[in-house]
């Protein structure tokens, strides 16, 4: 709904909570949020995504990638990725950005090489289209929910409305 209206940042930022929750259900006894939010997305989300047809060079849509974009957006409002929290050297980007498109826009990511006169890699980028981020991390989270709904019972909460009641 928040992609219908055209608020793509509040979209990006609740779909990047979703693997926290299913994270939470899948490994209950990890205490480290990072390493349960990783594991998930490794597991459910991009589990064939790193065999890019463009070579081994190109960096990609990577569980790490995801995570500092996660952190970086719900934590300091921008919507990047530190590339010093990336462990595999093809995804430490230089440029991350994120793209806007319509509905017939194109989807996935986007990546690119820049090579020096030794061959040698002087510069990597990747665009992510946020709707395609949003459809790949919304579809996981639902799938897993709807395989697994025994192992969200930790999830207890009540929200009591009190605000007063208009007729019309």
């Amino acid at each position: 709904m928040a992609l219908s209206h055209e608020l793509y940042l509040s979209a990006l930022a609740l779909a990047l909570t979703l693997p926290d929750t299913c994270g939470k259900a899948e490994y209950p006894n990890e205490d480290y949020n990072g390493v349960r939010y990783k594991n998930w997305c490794s597991q459910y989300v991009i589990t064939d995504r790193c065999d890019s047809p463009y070579g081994y060079d190109m960096p990609y849509l990577n569980e790490e990638i995801i995570y500092s974009l996660r952190n970086c957006l719900l934590h300091q409002s921008t919507p990047n990725v530190e590339k010093s929290k990336i462990h595999e050297s093809r995804c430490k980007v230089d440029k991350f950005e994120l793209l806007i498109t319509g509905e017939d826009g194109a989807n996935g990511d986007l990546s690119m090489v820049a090579y020096g006169k030794d061959m040698s890699i002087v510069r990597r980028e990747l665009k992510v289209h946020i709707s395609h981020l949003c459809y790949i991390l919304c579809t996981a989270a639902e799938d897993y929910y709807k395989n697994n709904k025994e192992k969200f019972d930790f999830i207890k909460y009540s929200i009591e409305d009190d605000r007063p009641k208009t007729f019309s």
